[in-house]
């Protein structure tokens, strides 16, 4: 049977067809509205950007170089791009400048307090000196007045010893001894010893107390000396602490944003003297840029990596890109 005969055959009989699984609806063309509803779920499918064979979108996988001008493109066209990148690092000078000062009122505020704790302790200095002298007055006073005490009753006992009349008569002189009433104390009565004692004795007690009064003093003045002393000591660690805080705050804070503000001020020069030149390109733009860059990272390791993207950005270095 010929090829013909066969494919005749197999038309003219349906369970033929039906056997070998070929469905005859397969070769005709769909309604419009089935056409429709196919493009609507391939639309659907996709993020409105064109994709060659076996290609899937991936818009989290920027090329880091699809939107970069060409190195041949100029600088200065319809607008002086120059001009225009110029006002920006500007904008993000004045950024990195507003960031120096936060941190520096931070600074200030530290040195305002280390100055109070300066004047504080110097005010406590001096009181301490104050009181040294004080209390050296206080030891002389407390002196005196303790062995005029014992002076009277030395001055008793020799008496006692002595135990004659002008010799307690000389007694009652020295120190103006008298009676309960106020009297003077004869020297020739017979209680006289008992009597002079017990003047003495209350005299004596009476220096001793005085006495005893400044050497009080002087116990209060040295413990006042002492918690003033305790305290400078504790202002003098504040204000280490305080000093340690600001050189941290240079080293760490303020001078990695000086190196930026460095970087984009050197930035702007470039791109002034780029923007009066009519030829300039965007290749000439990151010859340099790129050899800067990488020379002044060397130098000033430390500034920050915003400063750097943000340099790369306007310089249209190529980024990796999380960066674009």
């Amino acid at each position: 049977m010929s090829e013909m005969q066969e494919f005749s055959s197999l038309k003219n009989d349906g369970t033929s067809i039906q056997e070998n699984h070929f469905d005859p609806m397969a070769i005709l063309p769909k309604s419009e509205s089935q056409m429709s509803r196919t493009l609507d779920q391939i639309e659907g499918s996709l993020d409105g950007q064109s994709y060659f064979l076996g290609e899937v979108p991936q818009t989290w996988l920027a090329d880091p170089k699809g939107f970069l001008p060409l190195n041949s493109d100029r600088l200065i066209g319809t607008a002086n791009v120059a001009e225009l990148l110029l006002e920006e690092v500007s904008g993000l000078i004045q950024q990195e400048v507003d960031k120096i000062q936060v941190i520096q009122k931070r600074i200030s505020f530290w040195e305002d307090r280390i100055e109070k704790n300066k004047s504080t302790i110097s005010a406590h200095e001096e009181k301490i000196s104050q009181n040294v002298v004080d209390i050296g007055y206080d030891k002389k006073n407390r002196d005196y007045w303790w062995i005029r005490s014992e002076s009277v009753m030395v001055d008793y006992s020799n008496a006692e010893a002595s135990n004659r009349s002008e010799d307690w008569a000389w007694l009652v002189k020295k120190y103006g001894l008298k009676n309960a009433d106020g009297t003077e104390i004869d020297a020739k009565e017979s209680a006289v010893d008992e009597l002079c004692n017990g003047g003495a004795s209350n005299l004596a007690g009476e220096y001793k107390t005085a006495g005893n009064r400044y050497e009080q003093s002087r116990k209060d003045k040295e413990a006042y000396n002492n918690r003033l002393i305790r305290e400078n000591s504790g202002l003098k660690g504040n204000n280490e602490t305080l000093h340690r805080y600001i050189q941290i705050a240079y080293k760490n804070e303020i001078e990695p944003l000086q190196d930026g503000v460095l970087l984009f001020k050197e930035f702007g020069v470039r791109l002034k003297a780029l923007s009066q030149e009519e030829r300039a390109t965007y290749g000439d733009l990151r010859a340099w840029a790129e050899t800067f860059l990488n020379d002044f990272i060397k130098g000033n390791s430390r500034v920050p990596q915003s400063v750097v993207t943000e340099f790369r950005k306007l310089a249209s270095i190529p980024l990796p890109a999380e960066n674009c």
